[in-house]
């Protein structure tokens, strides 16, 4: 991922989503939950992935993290799961009540040429929040139907340029989506919405707003932080411009937001564990998962 300072105050946000274009904030169309967001598990679906070692796209690792995630999601019930190809999306479905899908989406795949690089925060710790809101999310939903898409080929290969090799993943899925729905996907016309999470395992963990983003579909996770826990802390109205598997969907005319952390460990951003062997599991921890998690499952079912 490739980041640019840019400091921006938008704290009008929160007054936006008020707006029937912006999330919905009316408790009677949210479905029950069928559980808390356990961040017990959630940490272990992490430690499953950190075990398999690097997993750089197209690896025999990436490979074995594909099946996981697939069997995780074939364990917790959903429908719909597939494999894409030439890159590994894995795709699953929880059905909705009304037209469209939102697609919820993490990268799996790790960067390459790090020796020893296996990726806890980055990007082990948005595949744990996947796979641990299929599990808590309603069997069906009240709004629209959510997609999850655990993305391949997010790193860029080598020394290659961010913007030309990166996000080849989510872009294949965009591709197939314009085709009118390829290999799973959800044809455009379909798709509401696109949330992104990635890096949010972080102990110090500060989720601020992406300039890329879709500034509604943020105020949504800062109220829902907001309901939660008193404060949109770790949500904040400010932060850095990011180059993520969300841009595909952005150029394509879709909302999107990246719900990411790029201020990994000391020193100026991204931060010194960012893309080195220090990215290890004693530097994220179960209560951010949690708390990103909880967020999510308030703030998804909203979307409209």
């Amino acid at each position: 991922m490739r980041a640019l300072a840019v400091a921006i105050i938008v704290a009008a946000l929160i007054a936006g989503c008020g707006d029937d274009s912006g999330p919905s904030a009316d408790p009677g169309r949210e479905a029950e939950q069928v559980a808390g967001f356990d961040s017990t598990r959630a940490f272990d679906d992490l430690v499953a992935q950190v075990e398999l070692g690097p997993r750089p796209s197209g690896s025999a690792a990436a490979h074995r993290t594909a099946k996981l995630i697939a069997s995780r999601w074939q364990e917790a019930g959903l429908t719909g799961i597939s494999i894409q190809s030439p890159w590994e999306n894995v795709l699953a479905t929880i059905p909705g009540n009304e037209p469209g899908t939102v697609i919820v989406g993490a990268h799996y795949d790790t960067k390459d040429s790090i020796p020893g690089f296996v990726g806890a925060n980055d990007g082990a710790s948005g595949v744990a929040v996947l796979l641990e809101l299929a599990r808590a999310l309603p069997r069906r939903l009240a709004g629209p139907s959510v997609q999850l898409v655990a993305f391949d080929g997010e790193e860029a290969r080598g020394d290659r340029d961010f913007d030309r090799d990166g996000t080849r993943g989510s872009r294949q899925y965009v591709e197939y989506a314009r085709a009118g729905g390829e290999q799973g996907s959800v044809p455009l016309a379909q798709i509401r919405a696109m949330v992104l999470f990635d890096l949010v395992g972080d102990c110090d963990l500060q989720i601020p707003y992406e300039p890329n983003s879709d500034q509604d579909l943020y105020a949504g996770f800062a109220v829902a932080a907001s309901e939660l826990y008193g404060d949109p802390a770790p949500f904040q109205f400010n932060g850095f411009e990011v180059n993520d598997d969300h841009v595909p969907f952005v150029e394509a005319g879709i909302p999107a937001v990246d719900l990411i952390d790029f201020v990994y460990g000391p020193g100026a951003p991204p931060g010194r564990y960012w893309h080195t062997p220090e990215d290890t599991l004693d530097k994220v921890c179960p209560a951010s998962l949690e708390k990103v998690g909880e967020t999510a499952l308030r703030a998804i079912p909203r979307i409209r």
